[in-house]
């Protein structure tokens, strides 16, 4: 009875290890890791959520008096594909890709990257024909 790739098996068996036993921590330059969300520099224009192509962020909205409003965004990273497009569009740059690439959990709501804010709404003055 023929064995396939027997040989080759025994040959390894007593060979070194071919992969490196120190872990290179270090990421190319360009690479794209976890977001990171400062709420402090968000306007709430939702443009994220609009170029979000697997649609990983969501924007809700909740009324707390008649002029102010509490706007909170999440960021799925379940769902994220690392593509940079929000981090890329939001024009106060209160969106950024981390180089951190450690992304393992055990409960999917650490995947969940939230921050939230309150805006003022301020009257509009409408002119007069």
């Amino acid at each position: 009875m023929k064995v396939p790739f027997f040989r080759e098996a025994f040959k390894n068996l007593f060979k070194a290890s071919s992969t490196n036993k120190e872990l290179d921590q270090s990421n190319p330059e360009g690479y794209r890791g976890k977001i990171k969300f400062d709420s402090e520099k968000c306007i709430g224009c939702g443009l994220c959520t609009r170029v979000c192509a697997p649609c990983a962020i969501t924007k809700t909205t909740k009324k707390i008096d008649e002029n102010t409003q509490e706007i909170t965004l999440i960021f799925d990273l379940a769902s994220c594909t690392f593509c940079g497009m929000c981090s890329d569009f939001c024009s106060k740059k209160a969106i950024t890709l981390t180089k951190e690439s450690n992304i393992i959990v055990c409960n999917k709501e650490e995947l969940m990257v939230r921050g939230s804010f309150t805006k003022t709404m301020t009257k509009r003055v409408e002119k007069k024909k």
